[in-house]
């Protein structure tokens, strides 16, 4: 079987099981912003060891079904607590991004590759020597998560690059809404000092967003 004819196999698999689980979740009448409790039920039933081991393959494999990773990211907070959420999100969510990078180089690269006009091939080129800036900028500023993931997959960016920008560059995000949900956690003290660290951690990651743009805007200059 050929790289092609094997692509066009798995796009389609792909794209009948995410139709799958949109119908079931619409006809479930369940609405987005009641999933990170009802995960919390769900999750409830195992063991912490299980339950972390469950969250995080849900989480790497989230891309396929196009779910909000920000939900998966509260819901960590209520479930496992502050400490034990941002542990487990950092675990998932770095799988996350890369998984959808490496899924969107494997189905399209090639073809944009062939069909790119001269001038995005030259953008390209320039940031395959800025990626990981490029990425850590991205993530700062909280543009969508799986829009970054897949359009970074498409180009020629290193994966390298990718996976480093992306490890540190969803940290202050990460954290602020893990803190955030897990405010809601049984047994958790402190609220106020959660919601003030939660903020502030906000606030810090779009802080550096806008001192390394003009960073790096000054270095071109």
């Amino acid at each position: 079987m050929s790289t092609v004819v094997l692509k066009r196999l798995l796009g389609t698999i792909w794209v009948l099981g995410f139709l799958y689980v949109f119908f079931v979740w619409w006809q479930s009448g369940v609405s987005l912003a009641e999933t990170p409790a009802l995960l919390e039920g769900l999750l409830r039933r195992f063991g912490l060891t299980q339950a972390a081991l469950c969250y995080i393959v849900i989480y790497a494999l989230r891309p396929l079904v196009f779910f909000p990773a920000t939900l998966l990211t509260i819901a960590s907070g209520l479930l496992f607590g502050p400490w034990l959420g941002i542990l487990f999100t950092i675990i998932g969510e770095n799988a996350s991004a890369n998984f959808a990078f490496l899924l969107a180089r494997w189905f399209g690269r090639s073809w944009v590759e062939k069909h790119e006009p001269t001038q995005i091939r030259q953008w390209e080129e320039r940031l395959s020597h800025n990626g990981l800036l490029t990425v850590l900028i991205l993530r700062l500023i909280m543009l969508p998560f799986d829009a970054v993931n897949y359009g970074c997959g498409l180009t020629s960016m290193r994966q390298r690059d990718f996976a480093v920008g992306t490890f540190i560059g969803i940290m202050p995000a990460l954290i602020s809404f893990v803190l955030l949900g897990g405010i809601g956690a049984a047994g958790v003290q402190n609220r106020l000092l959660l919601l003030l660290m939660s903020v502030l951690f906000l606030l810090l990651g779009l802080g550096i967003a806008k001192w390394l743009k003009k960073r790096e805007a000054y270095q071109l200059s």
